[in-house]
């Protein structure tokens, strides 16, 4: 009895062991074995996949977001389905094919251009901004200094040659806008006239010196763009001193007398006359113009005068004078 229930102990603990090899083998998940449930396999019937395979399946999975189902027409249609990401070489055609279709836009920079441009464009900016600061702008004064002819018209005037003159003085301008000044000037000048004439006994020859202050007041007109000007005024001149001397030749007979009388051709201590000058902003310290003064009063004091060849002549002399200006 002993025997038996010692042989059916063996037998059964020999079947339980061999049931439990068994169904580690079928498992696969006995120490050792090396293989585990296949990870991507979701139901029943699924195998087993060895360790390596599993780890590298779980990384490389893809999954989808998205099931085919059925509307109520029956008809099949992805209703969740997304277009893929674009990788980088489908957007960079994409792009290349945009900016061939774009229009064309100019990115270079004009300085880059022409070497000379930047110089030029600066060139004219210092000169237009000289032109206003020192032509535009506050109170300004200046030194003039001018050279130019005298010529006079009028009764018994063409026996009177072109005379030099000389001057130079202060001036004085101020604007009233931007377009508009009013100017001034202290000026002396010295002038010299002369005069050959022929009477029925021989010739006749006069010359004239004259020093005065000269005192020009004149509205301009200034076009800032092109630094031009024009002047437009009354041009007062005050004698100081002056001197004349008259020559008489005379032929008669064979013979021929000279004579010589001093300061018998008087001229008048005040003239009048009106005033036009055009003139250009060369720079910050520097302005040329061109002036011509007409004047409107007889040279010669007729009141005064001695010589009766020129008692009945009347001189109205036009002065044109080129001038430089230095601002201060």
């Amino acid at each position: 009895m002993k025997t038996f229930s010692l042989s059916n102990r063996l037998a059964v603990i020999l079947l339980a062991s061999t049931f439990a090899v068994s169904s580690a083998f079928a498992q696969g998940d006995f120490e050792g074995s090396g293989e585990v449930p296949d990870p991507n396999c979701v139901g029943d019937g699924c195998g087993f996949v060895s360790a390596d395979q599993a780890e590298q399946g779980e990384e490389s999975a893809s999954y989808s977001y998205g099931d085919n189902s059925s509307d109520e027409n029956g008809s099949a249609e992805n209703s969740s389905a997304e277009e893929p990401w674009p990788d980088s070489t489908e957007q960079a055609s994409a792009d290349s094919t945009e900016s061939e279709d774009a229009p064309e836009v100019a990115t270079t920079n004009i300085d880059e251009e022409d070497e000379d441009t930047p110089h030029y464009i600066q060139e004219n900016a210092a000169e237009y901004r000289a032109r206003k600061e020192g032509f535009s702008k506050g109170v300004q004064f200046g030194i003039r200094a001018a050279a130019g002819v005298s010529k006079s018209f009028g009764k018994h005037a063409s026996d009177w040659n072109l005379g030099p003159e000389f001057g130079g003085g202060l001036m004085a301008r101020l604007p009233l806008g931007r377009s508009f000044a009013v100017a001034t000037e202290l000026d002396f000048t010295y002038r010299l006239y002369s005069y050959e004439g022929k009477s029925d006994y021989g010739k006749n020859e006069a010359s004239i010196n004259e020093s005065l202050f000269e005192i020009p007041v004149m509205g301009q007109f200034i076009f800032d763009e092109d630094g031009f000007f024009i002047g437009l005024g009354v041009n007062l001149g005050l004698k100081m001193s002056g001197d004349s001397e008259f020559k008489q030749t005379i032929e008669f007979e064979g013979e021929t007398s000279k004579d010589k009388r001093p300061n018998t051709v008087p001229t008048v201590g005040v003239e009048i006359g009106g005033l036009f000058d055009i003139g250009y902003v060369v720079n910050r310290w520097l302005v040329l113009d061109l002036r011509a003064v007409q004047n409107l009063t007889n040279l010669l004091d007729l009141d005064l005068i001695a010589e009766s060849t020129l008692m009945h002549s009347k001189l109205y002399t036009m002065h044109i004078t080129l001038g430089a200006t230095f601002l201060l």
